[in-house]
């Protein structure tokens, strides 16, 4: 009795992993670069992953240019083992591979958590509340007249914890309405409340960053899920 209420218990958790992944599409197909742009030389793809070759001398970005979608659920994997990453949303192309827009830290423990707005000029206005907008635990709102407010709901350290450097971890961004939600290892790190009627951002391209000099970082299982 106790072995068939054993198989029933993994039955129902193989479903719901399924059930789990039900309307998300792969964006990388693990061979090439289709649908992908990225700088000459600064990426390249080892067994089904991309990866920055560290080459690089400029920050610069894998672009996916498929579509730019508003609201969507976005997984996948990264291991990041030095420099500095990040994967980026609902952002707008500048041109030569650069991105502008909202990213999700990939770095070390101690600065995981962060969304902020990339390539925001250190003389632009909103400069202060968009730069760096949470660490893990904290909930941001940016007001209609860009004004941040922040709130702390979970223990920084805590959380960070779970991210293990150099080792593959999961990362998932729920980007629905206003709301951005990222969530490292299953758990949610932070989550930005976005309604500045100047900065905030609808829609825009996904894509993940090589910060240059020696940037070692790796991305794979990238798959999406389109919301209404």
């Amino acid at each position: 009795m106790k072995l068939f209420f054993t198989t029933l218990a993994l039955c129902f958790s193989t479903l719901f992993l399924i059930a789990d992944e039900t309307g998300f599409e792969p964006i990388f197909n693990g061979k090439d670069f289709t649908d992908w742009d990225f700088q000459p030389g600064a990426w390249k793809i080892i067994d089904g992953e991309f990866h920055c070759t560290g080459e690089a001398k400029n920050k610069n970005w894998l672009i996916w240019r498929k579509t730019d979608p508003s609201n969507f659920v976005l997984r996948l994997e990264f291991k990041w083992e030095a420099g500095n990453s990040g994967v980026q949303v609902r952002s707008d192309d500048l041109g030569d591979w650069q991105i502008f827009g909202y990213q999700v830290e990939v770095a070390r423990r101690d600065v995981m958590g962060l969304w902020h707005h990339s390539l925001l000029d250190g003389e632009h206005p909103t400069k202060d509340a968009r730069h760096l907008m949470t660490t893990a635990g904290q909930t941001a709102e940016i007001s209609t007249a860009g004004k941040r407010t922040v709130t702390d709901v979970a223990n920084t350290a805590e959380l960070q914890a779970l991210y293990e450097e150099a080792e593959w971890n999961t990362m998932e961004i729920i980007a629905d309405g206003k709301t951005l939600t990222q969530k490292i290892n299953g758990e949610v790190f932070a989550t930005l409340i976005d309604g500045d009627i100047g900065m905030g951002r609808t829609h825009g391209f996904i894509a993940l960053q090589d910060h240059g000099k020696g940037c070692q970082v790796a991305f794979r299982n990238l798959r999406i899920k389109m919301l209404p």
